[in-house]
């Protein structure tokens, strides 16, 4: 009995050390990064080591469920499900076997074509989802929706404003180059007449003068 009892430990150590010896052999999928861009999506998938080209496939379900199967890896699954979502990826689900891992993406639009990269340094892989051109709109505008509305963003660099402030220096620079070129312009127009007359100043040389003047000393000690 008691020699039975030590095979029957022996064989389960061997057994545990087999499993473990297996798993640190595969390729461990932490979790995913989902990015939008102009031209469709892209699924960063973060692995522990590199994965033979060879070993990953995907394929679009009819039911709108992307499958990506990596063959020699394993996912955690509970931050690869939790992994942050981002529109048109609305679900993720991940399901382990002896052999591979699969990851499936609840995809909200249309697959028009899917592409495989992969970073050996650091070890990624690179899902490409395109969609129809007449789609990809419609992804970014959701994306705008759920980023909700900004209070502030660039207009030049270095200068924030508001969004209600933006119309404002735009029409103040509209507003001093005409009164720039109404000045020139007078100015001009006063110099071609002047050039025609032998006495009188022409009243267009100083209003145009004028008018630049004021404009300059206005935009240099008094505009904010």
């Amino acid at each position: 009995m008691k020699i039975n009892k030590k095979i029957n430990i022996a064989i389960i150590c061997l057994m545990l050390s087999i499993v473990s010896i297996n798993a640190q052999t595969k390729s461990i999928i932490t979790h995913l990064n989902i990015d939008n861009k102009k031209n469709g999506t892209f699924i960063k998938i973060f692995t522990t080591s590199s994965i033979d080209p060879k070993h990953i496939t995907g394929w679009n379900a009819d039911d709108g469920w992307f499958y990506i199967t990596i063959l020699g890896a394993i996912a955690d699954s509970g931050r690869v499900v939790n992994s942050e979502l981002k529109y048109p990826i609305s679900q993720i689900q991940a399901v382990n076997t002896e052999e591979s891992t699969q990851i499936a993406l609840k995809v909200d639009k249309t697959i028009d074509k899917f592409e495989f990269y992969q970073s050996k340094s650091p070890p990624e892989i690179l899902v490409s989802l395109r969609f129809p051109v007449n789609e990809i709109a419609s992804i970014l505008e959701q994306e705008r929706e759920n980023m909700g509305s900004a209070e502030s963003f660039t207009i030049e660099e270095g200068q924030i404003a508001t969004e209600t402030e933006v119309a404002i220096p735009d029409q103040y620079k509209r507003i001093r180059a005409a009164l720039y070129l109404s000045g020139a312009s007078l100015t001009i127009a006063g110099a071609a007449l002047q050039s025609n007359k032998s006495e009188n100043l022409s009243l267009e040389i100083p209003a145009g003068l004028a008018i630049i003047a004021g404009t300059f000393i206005y935009d240099k000690y008094f505009h904010k």
